[in-house]
């Protein structure tokens, strides 16, 4: 009887260490950088037959049990605790990889500023700073922004708000629109700009959503639109399928896997990151794909970073995840180079480290990297290609930008001061994250700063 309550308390362990991961989250456009929703039902239903075994047969086993020589139990003991550590320490040790550090209060605020930093203001959620740190300027609007050449601002009123608007310099509403819009807001040289949104559709038994590029002119009328939606069947022709191409699983709660938005549906299919303009480059002429004014797109889930005919809508050009050395992985802000470089974020979601990558776009050999001990963020982020050559770099994750020289050395680095308070939030604690960050010329807002002091 001692032996069949070992065996029970045996059993319980199991399940107390065995169901808090298999229900780990699961990344619904890529799936199973944890456990995935098969495994989570394996190690579920395995501890379920554990237990039926040993409450319904215990005698039975107790009786093999004795007659097993010493070796065999002892495998019989060791091997599945072997196999159970290894499995938790690989799911935790995935999970540490993503939880962000405790807030150092030595690092607040600008913590380097060298003289081979380049001139000018740090645009951040709303606030200009100068290079020493210091607020020149501020909107009540901005988690998501860009500065116009005539002082205006283009803003998203806060994260997942479904209010994006144009405020004069001195903050007053020009116009506001209800679009939700997310992640990108870039101004073009045909005195456009474009924006991100989602559009919620019913695919797979699930309510996706699945994202649109908007072109709007200056007085925020929507001109023209490309949507992965209309394009999906194109799209599938260039990559593996993904999580959310297979059917609803009934062996995995619908909840571990929905997230809630201001678009209204539950899955996020491509959860594309960013939009940049195919500029003036030494390829151009090469192949339809590098002629100036495509779209060069980045999408998180698949890892995928592709280009989009600005005309017909067609994709003529992708790089995708294993196609690039070491991987592409959950990447951002694609740019291309003058020279026919295409530079991308490079988050390094599944490996913990990120860098920024240039490649060739014929070849999609490395040509390029930055990379650093320190350098992770394991989603979002930003790179900005500075007038003198240098990198300013958003390490968004755990507040941090920072910009580089052309020997990768830092030359001027800013800390969020702001840290989580809220002791009931999971990133209490912590240092708040920051989505962009954009060095503006020192002169181009000098202008303005001028006029306020007048």
């Amino acid at each position: 009887m001692r032996s069949c309550k070992i065996l029970n308390v045996f059993v319980s362990i199991i399940i107390l260490l065995i169901i808090p991961s298999a229900s780990a989250y699961i990344d619904p456009g890529t799936g199973g950088y944890l456990l995935s929703s098969l495994w989570a039902w394996i190690a579920g239903a395995a501890t379920f037959v554990l237990a039926v075994l040993v409450h319904f047969f215990k005698y039975r086993l107790w009786r093999w049990w004795k007659k097993l020589k010493l070796p065999y139990k002892i495998v019989i003991i060791v091997l599945p605790v072997i196999i159970i550590s290894s499995a938790l320490f690989y799911v935790n040790f995935q999970d540490s990889r993503y939880r962000l550090p405790d807030f150092d209060p030595n690092k607040v605020g600008v913590t380097l500023n060298t003289d081979k930093a380049y001139p000018g203001y740090t645009y951040l959620e709303g606030k200009l700073i100068d290079n020493d740190g210091r607020a020149v300027h501020e909107w009540a609007n901005g988690y998501l922004g860009v500065i116009d050449t005539n002082g205006d601002l283009y803003a998203q009123k806060g994260y997942e708000n479904a209010v994006f608007g144009r405020y004069s310099w001195n903050g007053s509403v020009i116009w506001e629109k209800d679009i939700p819009i997310h992640h990108e807001i870039l101004l073009t040289p045909q005195n456009t700009m474009i924006v991100l949104t989602k559009k919620v559709q019913k695919y797979m038994g699930r309510n996706v959503e699945f994202d649109v590029i908007l072109e709007l002119d200056k007085n925020g009328t929507i001109i023209k639109k490309w949507s992965t939606w209309e394009h999906l069947e194109e799209l599938h022709k260039f990559h593996e399928k993904l999580e959310l191409d297979k059917p609803s699983a009934s062996s995995l709660k619908e909840d571990t896997w929905k997230n809630t938005s201001i678009w209204g549906g539950n899955y996020d299919y491509y959860h594309m990151n960013a939009v940049g303009l195919i500029p003036n480059n030494s390829l151009q002429g090469m192949h339809a794909a590098f002629n100036p004014g495509n779209y060069l797109i980045s999408f998180r889930h698949g890892s995928m970073v592709f280009i989009i005919d600005k005309d017909s809508g067609k994709v003529l050009w992708r790089a995708i995840y294993k196609q690039v050395q070491d991987n592409l992985e959950g990447p951002h802000a694609p740019q291309m180079l003058s020279d026919g470089s295409i530079q991308i974020y490079d988050n390094g979601r599944y490996r913990g480290w990120s860098r920024l990558v240039r490649i060739d776009p014929v070849t999609l050999k490395v040509l390029w990297e930055y990379k650093d001990d320190d350098f992770f963020s394991y989603s979002q982020g930003y790179a900005q290609l500075l007038p003198n050559g240098n990198i300013l770099i958003t390490e968004s994750e755990i507040g941090h930008v920072f910009e580089i020289d052309n020997n990768q050395d830092i030359v001027w680095e800013w800390w969020n001061p702001l840290k989580h308070e809220d002791d009931s939030m999971p990133n209490y604690g912590k240092r708040h994250d920051i989505y962009r960050a954009m060095r503006y010329d020192k002169d181009f807002i000098d202008s303005f700063l001028a006029n306020d002091k007048e």
